[in-house]
């Protein structure tokens, strides 16, 4: 049976962004005449490379992500991610890594994510949002100082790049603005109806919080260097200012 993978959106190269770790600045569209950027994060350990939020590639950029490595396994962090995840497995043979109920796009999982399980990044450890309404975690790597990586949770806007006029605007409207944020339409899906906002997720942050971390890429929005966990922790403590009271 031939299978229509989703093509290639538009996309842009490949960029290092620390030793061992690149990304792709790619697009995702919302609607018929809505854009918003999707980042792709690509970890390397030793020959071995880590996709975490796939985004498929044209083939010359797929040629040059094969040279950087082998393409060994794939991570959806976030539930409404993942729509060119099966296009990965299915070309790589690699291992793809999912928590149990996040199966909004296929395939299922090779290996589960959980928080305190195995992990694809040598010394790395995923945190769960074990309270949210919708699957979602974060992955932290052990490499230059620290790197955390999240899907929609957290976001890190500097630019508007990758967005059309329509997907900026979509974007403000729904309370993005520049600067580090916990992504407020990420916050409404995470928390089910009837439960304190302002209390319901703290426990998640709180344990997000104990990483050590400097430099942070979400799914979305731009990469963070230097200085993520002081940024992540005043975007946390403005959204649920009880946080070092969490228990």
């Amino acid at each position: 049976m031939r299978i229509e993978y989703p093509p290639p959106q538009p996309h842009g190269e490949i960029r290092r962004l620390l030793p061992d770790f690149f990304y792709v600045p790619g697009t995702a569209r919302m609607a018929p005449a809505i854009t918003v950027n999707r980042n792709m994060s690509i970890v390397r350990a030793g020959d071995d490379l880590i996709l975490v939020n796939p985004v498929r590639l044209r083939p010359q950029q797929e040629e040059k992500l094969q040279d950087l490595g082998r393409v060994r396994h794939a991570v959806r962090l976030g539930y409404y991610h993942g729509c060119d995840d099966l296009y990965y497995r299915d070309h790589f043979n690699l291992t793809f890594w999912r928590q149990a109920n996040s199966d909004f796009y296929p395939p299922p999982a090779d290996q589960l994510l959980l928080e305190g399980g195995e992990c694809p990044v040598p010394g790395g450890r995923f945190v769960e949002f074990s309270r949210s309404a919708v699957p979602e975690a974060v992955l932290w790597v052990p490499y230059n100082g620290g790197l955390l990586l999240s899907c929609d949770a957290l976001q890190y806007w500097q630019t508007w790049h990758g967005c059309n006029w329509f997907g900026r605007n979509l974007l403000r409207f729904a309370g993005f603005r520049r600067g580090m944020q916990v992504a407020p339409t990420w916050r409404a899906r995470a928390t089910p109806p009837d439960c304190d906002p302002l209390h319901w997720l703290e426990d998640d942050f709180q344990r997000l919080l104990q990483l050590r971390f400097l430099h942070f890429m979400g799914a979305h929005g731009d990469f963070c260097p230097d200085n993520a966990y002081e940024k992540i922790a005043a975007a946390v403590t403005r959204v649920y200012p009880d946080i070092d009271r969490a228990a």
